[in-house]
C-alpha cells in the first residue's frame, strides 16, 4: 500500500521510487509510509518462511495432502500458498526494491531471469485448479456448501495475473515481456471466467435459500474487493504494455475496468457492512481468530491501491489521497489487531 502511494503521487528521479529519493529530508506523511512499508515487508517474509516450512512439514505427514486435496469441501485452502507466492513476487518488484536502490535499478535484467519461477508457478496455479476442480464436479454425491471462501482460486489467479503484467512492465528483454504478457492474459481470462460462474453460482444459492451464514464465514464476503482490484490493476497494467509494443489500445477498456470495478467494490462493500453490521459490532472486537478476518485488510488494500490508480492516471482528487493515507493506518490497525489474535496474544480466556 504505502509504495503504490509514493510511488504514483512522490516525485522520483529512476523508474521506481527508492530509499535514496529521499536524501534531502523526510517529513511526516513519508517517515509514516516507510514505517508501515517497512514492518509489512518484514513480517511478509517472515510469515512466508514459516508458513511455507509449516507447509512442507504437513504435506509430507502420510497421505494428509492427498485427502485435503480430495475434500471438496476445503480443498479451496490450496490457493492460499499461491496467493502468498504471487505477493512475494509483487513485494520483490515493489518494497523490496525501495529500500534496496541497487536491487531497484537492477529489476528489469533481473526479471529476465524471474520469469521461470513466475512461469512454474502459473503451471502450478493451472494444475492445481484442475485436480480440485475435479472434485467439485464429481462429488460421489456428498452435499457441500460453497461460500464465498470458494472464491480463493480467483484471488490466486488475479494475484498471479498482476504479477504477471508487473514482470511485464518491468522487462527490457522483448521476448521475456512478451511471454509474461501471454501468461498474464491467460490468468487475467481464466480468473474472470471462473469468477463469472461462481460469483453467479453463490449469488443465486444465496437468493433461492436465504440460509444463515455462519460468523467465521461472514468476513469472507469481503474477498470480492480485493480480487476485483487485483483484476483491475492487472489490466491497467497489461493495456500499457499492449499499447506501446504491440500497437493495441486498450486503453479504454482498462478505464472502464478500473471504473466498473471500483464502483462495484464500493457497492459491495457498502452492502456487506450493512448486511453485517452486528458481525462488526460484536463478534470482530471477540478475541477468536479465523482465518476470513485477514479479508478485511485485503479489502482496504485494494481499495487504497484502485484510489491511487484513479488518482493519478484518471481524476486527481485530494479526496482520494486522503482516503489511500487513511486506508493504510485503518488497515495497519486491524492487520495489527487480528495477527495478534492468530499468534495468540490476544485469545479467549479459559473458561472457569
Amino acid at each position: 500500500m504505502p509504495f503504490v502511494l509514493m510511488q504514483f503521487t512522490f516525485a522520483h528521479t529512476d523508474k521506481l521510487i527508492s530509499i535514496n529519493d529521499f536524501a534531502n529530508g523526510w517529513d511526516v506523511a513519508s517517515l509514516f509510509l516507510v514505517a508501515v512499508m517497512l514492518l509489512s515487508t518484514l513480517m511478509h517474509f517472515f510469515l512466508i518462511l514459516k508458513i511455507s516450512i509449516e507447509f512442507i512439514h504437513w504435506a509430507h505427514q502420510g497421505d494428509a495432502f492427498k485427502v485435503f486435496l480430495s475434500d471438496a469441501a476445503v480443498n479451496i485452502g490450496i490457493f492460499s500458498p499461491i496467493v502468498a507466492l504471487g505477493m512475494t513476487a509483487n513485494v520483490l518488484l515493489g518494497p523490496v526494491a525501495f529500500f534496496w536502490p541497487d536491487f531497484s535499478r537492477a529489476v528489469p535484467t533481473l526479471v529476465g531471469y524471474g520469469i521461470y519461477p513466475y512461469a512454474l508457478l502459473f503451471l502450478a496455479l493451472g494444475a492445481l485448479s484442475l485436480v480440485v476442480a475435479k472434485t467439485w464436479f464429481f462429488r460421489d454425491g456428498k452435499a457441500v456448501v460453497f461460500t464465498f471462501n470458494w472464491l480463493l482460486d480467483v484471488f490466486a489467479w488475479g494475484m498471479v495475473a498482476l504479477a504477471g503484467a508487473g514482470i511485464t512492465m518491468a522487462a527490457t528483454d522483448l521476448q521475456v515481456a512478451k511471454v509474461a504478457s501471454i501468461l498474464t492474459l491467460i490468468a487475467i481470462s481464466m480468473g474472470l471466467l471462473i469468477y463469472g460462474i461462481k460469483g453467479i453460482y453463490l449469488l443465486v444459492c444465496q437468493l433461492n435459500h436465504g440460509a444463515h451464514i455462519a460468523e467465521p464465514l461472514k468476513p469472507a464476503h469481503f474477498v470480492v474487493v480485493p480480487i476485483n482490484c487485483l483484476f483491475a490493476i492487472a489490466i491497467y497494467k497489461i493495456a500499457g504494455y499492449t499499447g506501446k509494443s504491440l500497437g493495441v489500445d486498450i486503453s479504454s477498456l482498462a478505464f472502464v475496468s478500473v471504473v466498473i470495478l471500483f464502483s462495484i467494490s464500493i457497492f459491495w462493500i457498502l452492502f456487506c457492512a450493512v448486511a453485517f453490521k452486528d458481525w462488526f459490532r460484536y463478534q470482530f472486537p471477540k478475541p477468536e481468530f479465523y482465518p476470513s478476518q485477514w479479508g478485511l485488510v485485503c479489502v482496504l488494500v485494494g481499495l487504497e491501491v484502485l484510489a491511487v490508480y484513479s488518482h493519478s492516471n484518471y481524476y486527481a482528487s485530494a479526496l482520494l489521497l486522503g482516503f489511500s493515507y487513511l486506508s493504510i493506518a485503518v488497515a495497519a490497525a486491524i492487520y495489527t489487531f487480528v495477527y495478534l489474535k492468530f499468534v495468540g496474544v490476544i485469545k479467549p480466556s479459559a473458561p472457569r
